[in-house]
């Protein structure tokens, strides 16, 4: 074992020495490359910097002196004159102008002088703004000193370039060299010392710069942007970094050439150098330690497989001895003492061979010399699996196993949770889909009458969430076993394919009216409750049909046909008349209008296409109007005739409600500062998907802020039926909205389960009594009863109540001599957009031009 030891050790070793001199190889040249990249990004906004602040001095310079002109010019007075007379007083950096003068066609006078301009100034080159040469440049004048010209109108004005230019570039912490260049190379200004070169690019021929490179960077440069070499520079390695000034000061479009020392680049970021050795150092370290650990893990496998090489050298195998004909003559006492009661087996045919039924298969198996695994029980619920390869012998055979219970039966077991329902042991969506893909391969088989139907448990979530998940899987127990007993008698395969939604596959009926018999058959069944822990549960499921009729169908498969059932079984959900539905073709259409709904919706989000309409609360006591409930709704034409609540449901399906929540918090909110002055409260609906999103509160609040509206002027309603999954995290969420100043209303009440935890937990200030107890209140008892319930129950705990839906005076009066004052509904009016609401308000509130007629009851004093 320690001769395997050093082996590995010394591999190691000589491994880690490859590695480490390709990595310190690497690390150089990336080193170096990095450090040139950031030497050159740091050159560029140096470059940039400089060129910003000459840009913007020149800039105000030019724009100072252009004021002074325009004010003489104002004034009636000759700018010439004015200026001159006043030249050492106006400075320009730390000097004066040197003088001003003005163009007549091709000459400068200035100064008493005449210039003319030489025949290669032309007139753009004359009156550019803001021009750079010398007087020997322009006019053959023997001054070679470089000027800056300003050209304002006819008006010129002049003043030494080295000294401005020097002021301004002296600020630079780096050493270098500087050049002001045309475009065309003309060198106007350089602080380089001894040196009178006119043309930049010649000073790079002369460091061997070859004409085809400086082509190159004349295109890169005239692009105007800035430009970083590196070149030998008057023979000194160095960076030149090209920096355009502002093109619109002149035609020769001039730049800032700036030229380094590479060796003092280099040194100036020797910092970081230092930082990438620190850096190599610390993953050297790193390596080090990995490949030490893997060292240690790769040590402890050898040893672990020279241990286990030993155990299975010095450990017996299992031997069963048999004859030709698979008699079995004896065992060995490994094999005897894990199989205990071996008397059991007369035969090999007698064992239990994995994957196969019939026992007659084993023989001819041994006899053609392949392996095989043969599944004994012992004892009591234990299964042991013995992998057999038989030997040829003079007598008979050899079997030769060992045991393979780990492997086969965590297989066995990952198999199970793959294929089959952990709760109820049906066949899953997994061996569904498996069957469905073997019935369409099978010609024979899909060319009979076959169906495939999916019911559904409405509502099972409740059931988990009122008697707990235990429970509920015993539910799904129950139910799968009714489902089992009504499939009796029908060639058919039953599965759990989620939760609380199960298929039958029929294969090969006789009709198929035989599926419509089998679902009367099983509704029937679930008319009755199932009884479970003493409560007594409805049942209500939806059933969805697909006939699989390949010949009526283009395009039919396995999918095509899952796909249909979980359509119409969708159809049966929504629907309130109908508990199954057969697939056909119109399903589809359907389906594809929801989709275009889908995408009109995400448009109608990206639009803005959501208005808020108002339905008005009066309260009968005060006699006025005192609230509005904000109801969203789509100004898509296409979807006029549509209920609100089907795109709404759409909007939570697919997440699109938190969006269109966003736009209805905006809406509502700027309609309620609107309103501020008419003393009105606004109430608007929190979907669940939007309070149950991270971030609802912030976001709420900053819009409340944003529009500055006063505390207990809006209302958030809320339903009770999405309570029950997540209460805790309502009502932290509602606490904070109503410390921060909104009212919190219970929309729907008694519509739900109406717990009273809700009113005694959840932080509401009104609850609304539902529609559907008003409907029938002037001829229901159990209506009235009800409503008078919750009136008195609100006001005992000091809440208001707003009844829905009332319509005409007679339910009205009801609800009042109920207790409850509030009301909304068509007697008041619709939901209706914010000028009419304000109509409303004057005519119920300010003019007293309509009023609803009640009757209060009449107090008497106790005698």
């Amino acid at each position: 074992m320690k001769r395997y030891t050093l082996k590995l050790a010394i591999a190691f070793i000589i491994i880690y020495a490859i590695l480490m001199v390709v990595v310190v190889f690497a690390y150089t040249r990336i080193s170096e490359t990095f450090i040139i990249n950031e030497a050159q990004n740091n050159l560029v906004e140096s470059g940039n910097t400089l060129t910003q602040r000459i840009n913007a001095q020149l800039d105000f310079d030019y724009e100072k002196l252009n004021d002074m002109i325009n004010s003489y010019i104002e004034l009636s007075l000759d700018p010439v004159v004015e200026l001159n007379s006043r030249i050492d007083e106006i400075m320009i950096q730390d000097q004066t102008y040197l003088g001003f003068g003005i163009l007549d066609s091709r000459d400068l006078v200035i100064g008493g002088n005449r210039y003319t301009y030489i025949f290669d100034f032309d007139d753009t080159d004359i009156r550019q703004s803001i021009g750079i040469y010398s007087f020997s440049q322009a006019f053959s004048d023997v001054d070679e000193t470089p000027y800056v010209f300003f050209n304002i109108g006819e008006y010129m004005a002049y003043f030494d370039a080295e000294a401005y230019f020097d002021g301004l570039l002296e600020l630079s912490t780096l050493k270098s060299d500087y050049f002001i260049m045309s475009e065309n190379n003309t060198i106007f200004y350089q602080t380089l010392e001894n040196s009178s070169a006119s043309y930049l690019f010649n000073l790079l021929r002369d460091d061997g710069m070859t004409d085809n490179s400086i082509d190159l960077l004349i295109a890169s440069i005239s692009l105007g942007e800035n430009v970083v070499i590196q070149v030998p520079f008057l023979g000194v390695s160095s960076f030149i970094t090209f920096n355009p000034l502002n093109r619109d000061f002149s035609i020769e479009h001039y730049y800032l050439v700036i030229v380094y020392h590479e060796e003092d680049i280099i040194n100036s970021l020797s910092y970081l150098t230092n930082i990438l050795w620190a850096l190599f150092f610390v993953i050297f370290i790193l390596f080090a330690l990995a490949m030490l650990v893997l060292y240690k893990i790769l040590e402890q496998k050898v040893n672990d497989i020279e241990n286990a090489r030993l155990a299975h050298y010095y450990s017996k195998p299992y031997i069963i001895r048999i004859t030709h004909k698979g008699k079995i003559k004896s065992y060995n006492r490994s094999f005897k003492k894990l199989l205990g009661d071996y008397d059991v087996y007369d035969k090999v045919s007698d064992f239990k061979i994995k994957k196969e039924d019939n026992p007659e298969v084993i023989e001819s198996i041994i006899h053609q010399q392949k392996a095989f695994t043969v599944l004994f029980e012992i004892g009591v619920d234990k299964m042991v699996y013995v992998h057999f390869v038989p030997v040829r012998t003079s007598g008979g055979y050899l079997l030769i196993g060992h045991d393979t219970s780990n492997v086969e039966g965590k297989f066995d077991e990952y198999r199970n949770l793959a294929l089959f329902d952990k709760v109820t042991g049906l066949p899953n969506q997994n061996s569904l889909k498996q069957d469905l893909q073997d019935l369409f391969a099978d010609k024979d088989a899909i060319s009979m009458k076959n169906s495939i139907v999916a019911f559904d448990i409405v509502d099972f979530s409740k059931i988990n969430l009122l008697l707990g998940e235990k429970s509920g899987e015993r539910f799904l127990i129950i139910f799968s076993e009714l489902a089992k007993q009504s499939l009796e008698g029908y060639p058919s395969n039953l599965y759990n394919f989620d939760n609380d939604v199960f298929v039958v596959l029929f294969k090969d009926i006789e009709n198929y009216n035989w599926v419509n018999r089998w679902i009367t058959r099983l509704l029937s069944i679930f008319e009755k409750p199932i009884t479970l822990d003493k409560n007594f549960i409805e049942v209500d499921a939806k059933v969805g049909i697909f006939n699989i009729e390949t010949e009526r169908y283009e395009i039919l498969n396995a999918d095509v046909a899952f796909d249909n059932m979980m359509l119409a079984l969708n159809h049966a959900k929504e629907s309130s008349a109908h508990k199954s539905f057969l697939y056909d073709v119109s399903l589809s259409m359907v389906a594809s209008r929801e989709q275009r709904m889908e995408i009109d919706l995400a448009n109608g989000i990206k639009n803005q296409e959501f208005l808020m309409a108002l339905q008005p609360q009066y309260n009968n006591a005060l006699e006025r109007i005192t609230g509005f409930e904000a109801l969203i709704r789509w100004s898509n034409p296409k979807y006029a005739g549509e209920s609100p609540l089907k795109f709404i449901q759409m909007a939570e399906k697919n997440y699109m409600i938190i969006d269109i929540g966003r736009i209805a918090l905006h809406e509502t909110f700027m309609i309620a500062k609107e309103m501020e002055p008419y003393d009105v409260h606004i109430s608007i609906n929190i979907s669940p998907v939007q309070i149950l999103q991270a971030g609802f509160v912030n976001e709420v609040i900053s819009i409340f802020e944003q529009y500055d509206l006063k505390k207990h002027s809006i209302s958030l309603e809320i339903t009770e039926t999405f309570l029950i999954g997540s209460f805790e995290l309502v009502i932290n969420k509602l606490k904070l909205l109503q410390k921060y100043g909104f009212d919190i209303h219970l929309d729907d009440f008694g519509t739900g389960y109406s717990s009273l935890q809700y009113l005694r937990d959840l932080p509401i200030s009104t609850i609304k009594i539902d529609r559907a107890f008003i409907i029938n209140l002037e001829t229901d008892a159990h209506s009235r009863a009800i409503v008078s319930m919750i009136s008195s129950l609100a006001k005992n705990i000091g809440l208001e109540v707003i009844s829905e839906g009332i319509e005409n005076e007679k339910q009205n009066q009801i609800v009042v001599k109920s207790g409850c004052d509030i009301i909304q509904g068509y007697l008041i009016g619709p939901a209706v957009y914010k000028n009419e609401a304000i109509k409303l308000i004057q005519a119920y509130n300010v003019d007293k031009t309509k009023k609803v007629n009640v009757q209060r009851p009449v107090k008497t004093k106790g005698v």
